[in-house]
């Protein structure tokens, strides 16, 4: 792949580890496209982010936009929000 020809699809762009991440692909040079699964939509915008608002109990539904060419996960909780040790 060359330079900003692919698409990548990242999950967890609001969290901290994702949203560095989301970063570093939007400022580097080697995808065209960037998709972020989010459930709100983020504060920022730029011409190659693309914000999919989704439901993750009904991942489904959104087929036609994981055609892609990288999938990054940085889907994580903490213990705080998780409630317990054995919830996180």
């Amino acid at each position: 792949m060359s330079a900003e020809q692919g698409t990548a699809l990242l999950a967890g762009a609001s969290g901290l580890v994702g949203a560095e991440l989301l970063q570093e692909l939007l400022e580097g040079q080697q995808y065209s496209k960037v998709k972020a699964l989010v459930r709100s939509p983020l504060s920022m915008e730029h011409p190659r982010l693309e914000q999919i608002v989704v439901d993750y109990d009904n991942l489904d539904s959104y087929m036609e936009h994981f055609s892609v060419d990288a999938v990054y996960c940085c889907l994580g909780t903490t213990i705080k929000k998780a409630g317990s040790q054995e919830a996180f």
